[in-house]
């Protein structure tokens, strides 16, 4: 899985509909990002006074690209499985997971462990994509297509795969409370979130290619 070979965009857009998850009346933050990559998401959230302090985890440094970094407070590179962050234990107020558990063969102990740097009034936001939508079901079943793609549900650095159900069992097993759930056709402003809207939402799984979870600690 080489990451590095990814298109730059692929790491460079703020991700706004994390950001809308917060509560809006939160100020001087203090949020870790795992799996940042050049920063935009934490440099937007500390210039507009989300945060007060913003500190970000990848898996690597772009060397090559080192013009792309936003500023931010701290970068820390390296796999989140076998980091170990002691000096932030009770420290940060938000943890945020922009679509990165899927990316990892254990991403249960992540979880566990990550529990321990957030305040005992903590929350994390997950962001994972969803198996289960119709572009899914329609490439494996009618074209019996299971090819890996540069971005999206068949990204090729995906270890594993998760519908609605399995990324709440998940989060809930490492000891999290979830607090609002949500799928990306609710989000979206087509013909997508009018199609859920007229399905009474029967069919939201097979229309949100992505699922955003928040929890307590």
């Amino acid at each position: 899985m080489k990451y590095e070979e990814k298109d730059q965009s692929y790491y460079s857009v703020v991700r706004f509909e994390l950001v809308k998850l917060i509560n809006k009346e939160a100020k001087n933050l203090k949020i870790l990002e795992v799996g940042a990559a050049y920063g935009a998401t934490l440099h937007y959230l500390k210039e507009t006074g989300i945060a007060a302090e913003v500190i970000g985890i990848d898996l690597f440094e772009d060397t090559k690209n080192k013009d792309k970094y936003m500023p931010v407070d701290r970068f820390i590179f390296g796999d989140i499985q076998a980091l170990e962050l002691d000096e932030y234990k009770n420290y940060f107020d938000l943890i945020m997971f922009p679509d990165v558990l899927e990316h990892l063969t254990e991403p249960k102990p992540v979880l566990e462990k990550m529990k321990n740097y957030l305040k005992d009034d903590g929350n994390i936001i997950v962001s994972m994509p969803n198996i289960r939508h119709h572009t899914a079901l329609r490439k494996i079943f009618l074209k019996g297509d299971f090819r890996y793609e540069e971005s999206g549900i068949f990204d090729y650095t995906h270890a594993r795969f998760y519908c609605r159900k399995n990324i709440k069992k998940l989060i809930e097993s490492a000891g999290f409370t979830v607090i609002k759930q949500q799928g990306s056709a609710n989000r979206v402003k087509d013909k997508v979130r009018l199609l859920n809207s007229l399905t009474f939402k029967i069919f939201e799984e097979f229309l949100s290619a992505q699922y955003y979870f928040v929890a307590k600690k």
